[in-house]
């Protein structure tokens, strides 16, 4: 599988905030490679501030020339080459910005791969499920409380029984906060549904202890990423604090020893994971693959359904993939006829490669309001 070309586009489209009038940008990095046969990949990479500029300035001037007429017997190819070809960088231990721009190209190299071979990737990476479960991720803080339980209903209306609230970015505090609008939802949706916080990461040990104690009694599925220091030792002490309300997290970093510590730890009920940013394919379902070793679920985080999906549908232990409110609705316009959730729930399907087209009109668009909007 010889790439012929690589290119790397931000893509800003501009979505409605459900339950206002209003809207927000919202962006992402379209990384396309071709193949000697014509076959196009594609892959996605953030675009949050400052990372988007570095990701793509690193696929672009650092990650292309490598790959470039390679002739890769399959995506993981690209990975034991670049840990001993590319210049700079801890190539053998990618991280941060390194492991997003790998990220992004192994995706579209997957996506590739499986065209070629006309089979989905979610098969070519095990096959263990036809269909998996989505929680939808509807609880933007920005949102009043009554704003909040409106979209929960509209979500729940169409279908989904698992629901995630996003956390405020406060630096720690508002506990009481957060504890509130856990008991709305679960007031509002009922016994029955999952519901998920996502900490960002905003807590030190001692108010992360506090949070999950404070959340007992409403029984959430898990919370992801508490801890701001993403520390295993860390994660572990707050296990050993409050065993009965599961955590979730992924390394930062990116790596898979990073995440091979975070399972070794013991602090974890979840294993997080997103292919954006932990290695693609090539590097997630092996993080996959040793959390099944330890009896761990895996979970996606960080939005963008369609593509981490298939991770969840390849892995045994796969659970649920996020179906963000903004990064669902620009996946579903960029890509034609993109899979749509159906009562909460994904069928896979037999589109080789990610099953993915983008939409010429739609790109072009989106790139047209990324341009604009940097200038």
């Amino acid at each position: 599988m010889k790439i012929r070309s690589i290119e790397c586009d931000y893509l800003v489209l501009s979505l409605q905030i459900p339950v206002r009038e209003t809207y927000r940008d919202y962006g992402v990095q379209l990384v396309s490679v071709t193949t000697e046969d014509g076959i196009v990949g594609t892959g996605f990479a953030r675009a949050y501030d400052f990372q988007g500029v570095s990701v793509r300035k690193t696929i672009l001037n650092e990650v292309a020339p490598f790959v470039l007429e390679r002739d890769f017997a399959a995506p993981g190819e690209m990975w034991h080459e670049a840990a001993f070809d590319l210049p700079f960088g801890d190539w053998r231990r990618p991280n941060g910005v390194t492991n997003s721009a790998l990220s992004a190209i192994d995706q579209a190299l997957w996506d590739a791969w499986g065209q070629k071979l006309g089979e989905p990737v979610y098969r070519l990476l095990g096959g263990s499920q036809r269909e998996i479960e989505l929680y939808a991720t509807f609880g933007l803080n920005i949102y009043t409380p009554e704003e909040e339980m409106e979209a929960a209903r509209l979500v729940q209306a169409k279908g989904f029984t698992a629901f995630k609230l996003q956390g405020v970015d406060d630096r720690g505090g508002k506990l009481d906060a957060a504890v509130g609008r856990v008991a709305r939802l679960r007031e509002t949706v009922g016994d029955d549904a999952e519901i998920i916080l996502d900490a960002h990461g905003n807590y030190d040990l001692y108010d992360a202890t506090t949070l999950l104690r404070a959340l007992r009694p409403f029984r959430v599925a898990y919370v992801d990423e508490p801890l701001r220091s993403r520390d295993p030792l860390t994660y572990r002490m707050l296990r050993e604090a409050v065993p009965d309300v599961p955590v979730a997290a992924r390394s930062r970093a990116g790596s898979y020893a990073d995440n091979r510590d975070l399972i070794l730890s013991g602090g974890l009920g979840l294993m997080g994971s997103n292919v954006m940013d932990q290695g693609g394919y090539t590097q997630t379902i092996k993080v996959a693959h040793l959390a099944e070793a330890y009896d761990l679920r895996v979970v996606t985080g960080g939005a963008f359904h369609l593509h981490n999906a298939h991770l969840i549908a390849a892995a045994t232990n796969g659970w649920m993939s996020e179906y963000h409110t903004f990064a669902a609705e620009l996946s579903e316009t960029i890509f034609v006829d993109a899979i749509r959730p159906h009562d909460g729930r994904l069928a896979m399907g037999d589109r080789p490669g990610l099953g993915l087209t983008p939409d010429p009109d739609a790109v072009a668009e989106a790139k047209a309001r990324a341009a604009s909007a940097s200038r």
